[in-house]
């Protein structure tokens, strides 16, 4: 394996890890295929824009999952987008209105739904991956090409 391909996160991930990330993707496969295939599939021209907007993403969030449940490590990055829109969602939505004291029974839905992805928190490897990110610096411009 050449440098370019190979990183900390390859060579530090253990099969246990690896195939517990699998079943991240493999929840996230199965749940969405469920949930937002259908609900795309089945909306009409009276559905809001950013809803069908919405389903859009997951469904693609979805097929990329399918891609990750066979390349764990080098798909992370889609387990890192799952926890981090998740995250950002509960932060900005679900506190604000616990605080306010009315937690309307769809945030509560919600967030139970979301709960499916806590465990994903400490199944990414975040040190290899960040890691790899500090290491792996793309440079600003092309390197001279030697003569």
């Amino acid at each position: 394996m050449d440098t370019l391909t190979r990183s900390a996160t390859t060579d530090t991930i253990t099969p246990l890890r690896r195939n517990l990330m699998r079943a991240c993707y493999l929840l996230m496969v199965v749940g969405l295929a469920l949930v937002a295939w259908p609900r795309l599939l089945a909306s009409g021209s009276d559905r809001p824009l950013i809803e069908g907007t919405f389903d859009a993403v997951l469904c693609a969030l979805q097929l990329l999952s399918i891609i990750g449940f066979f390349a764990p490590v080098r798909m992370a990055a889609v387990l890192v987008l799952e926890v981090l829109w998740k995250g950002i969602w509960v932060l900005v939505v679900a506190v604000p209105s616990l605080w306010g004291g009315g937690i309307t029974p769809e945030v509560s839905e919600t967030l139970f739904a979301f709960s499916f992805a806590v465990p994903f928190v400490f199944i990414i490897p975040w040190r290899a991956l960040v890691h790899d990110l500090v290491r792996a610096r793309e440079p600003w411009r092309a390197a001279p090409t030697a003569k």
